[in-house]
């Protein structure tokens, strides 16, 4: 391989790829320094800050807290002593309850240690929306932009491609009398779209400066009993670049807005009971790879979004998730006793095992989903081979 080819592999594969790593790595150490910092606050012990899972890559002891960086980099915790909770390290000091423990602290500082890492997610998404809204898009995106394309959807089939620029969608402009987008063009480009399942449109796009018309025949996905429109695009809209404390105030309503559409989707995994558009880690991180190909601002964007995600997931009353953990200290609260501990540890096991088993299936169907026939094949002949 020559330099130069070296060189844009470099730049176009491997760069990317470790931006999404350290991206998602990130996330990840955010989350779990909300948790660290209000363990520091309120006196308790944390004998251990792990960054990943699995075979350890570093460590270094820093005041009484051993930091460890490990090799898979799909989760990590924070050993809190006088709280056992399963797959956080040996926890050697998980049943602590003098001073300096999880146990010995009252309901509410229990309930920000346990929260800690919710706050820092929302936090940090809030901060990267604030600070895109100081920056503004870039000059050139003066449109709707199509920053991805789903594979074998309606978009790939008819030719759309990312870097399109959707200016018009049946005829009905998405575009302002002084060429800037409209407000609310890409709900309106989703609200056609949604409206039309296996139905003809017509996008007006322009592509490396060229203006074109681009017939396309809707794609359809089963809500409950109904149709839906689905044309396998992801798109982006311009940012707008505002004063600072403008900026600061549109960051925090693009967070809740954000935070709005998790619940929601959530709430229709559940009332439809089905796991159709979630992603596992492949996924995630196939999706933070592709956004860091796109440049930094696009990433960040991402990463944002994947910090309110597991903001909102972290919510929920499982018991391996913050939420969980939340409601056990609030039942204690309120009864005044603890849980017995065969209880909370037969609780955490079947949860554990369930999640696990879920992240293995989003795996298998983010990978046959990504690779297509080429694993299906491949699955097979190993399949196969075991039998």
């Amino acid at each position: 391989m020559s330099l130069h080819a070296f060189a844009l592999f470099f730049s176009v594969k491997l760069l990317p790829l470790l931006y999404a790593v350290i991206g998602f790595g990130a996330l990840i150490a955010i989350h779990e320094c909300g948790h660290f910092l209000f363990c520091k606050l309120f006196g308790i012990h944390t004998p251990t800050f792990s960054i990943g899972f699995g075979p350890e890559l570093y460590r270094k002891q820093i005041g009484k807290t051993n930091f460890r960086l490990a090799l898979i980099p799909l989760g990590g915790y924070v050993e809190i002593a006088g709280l056992a909770e399963v797959g956080q390290g040996e926890q050697e000091h998980a049943q602590l309850t003098g001073e300096g423990s999880f146990e010995s602290k009252p309901w509410w500082q229990k309930f920000f240690v346990l929260s800690g890492g919710i706050l820092c997610n929302l936090l940090f998404a809030y901060i990267i929306f604030s600070i895109l809204f100081m920056v503004g898009s870039p000059n050139q995106q003066q449109a709707v932009m199509v920053a991805g394309i789903v594979k074998e959807s309606a978009a790939e089939k008819y030719g759309l491609k990312p870097g399109d620029a959707i200016v018009k969608i049946n005829e009905q402009s998405l575009l302002q009398s002084d060429g800037g987008v409209m407000s609310g063009a890409d709900e309106l480009l989703r609200s056609v779209i949604r409206k039309n399942p296996n139905k003809p449109i017509i996008l007006g796009i322009e592509r490396e400066k060229k203006a074109m018309d681009l017939p396309v025949t809707v794609g359809v996905r089963i809500e409950g009993t109904e149709e839906i429109g689905m044309l396998g695009a992801e798109f982006r809209v311009p940012i707008p670049q505002l004063p600072f404390f403008q900026a600061l105030g549109a960051g925090f309503m693009e967070t809740m807005r954000w935070v709005g559409m998790t619940f929601y989707w959530i709430k229709r995994l559940f009332s439809q009971r089905s796991l159709e558009g979630a992603g596992g880690p492949v996924m995630i991180m196939s999706m933070s790879f592709g956004a860091a190909q796109q440049g930094l601002m696009t990433l960040f964007t991402f990463l944002a979004l994947i910090s309110i995600n597991l903001a909102v997931l972290n919510i929920l009353p499982l018991p391996v998730l913050d939420g969980g953990q939340i409601a056990f200290v609030t039942i204690e609260a309120i009864i005044r006793r603890k849980i017995p501990l065969a209880i909370r540890n037969g609780i955490h096991v079947a949860s554990w095992l369930l999640l696990i088993s879920l992240a293995i299936f989003l795996t298998y169907r983010d990978i046959a989903t990504l690779f297509g026939a080429k694993f299906t094949t491949l699955y097979n002949k190993i399949r196969g081979l075991i039998k």
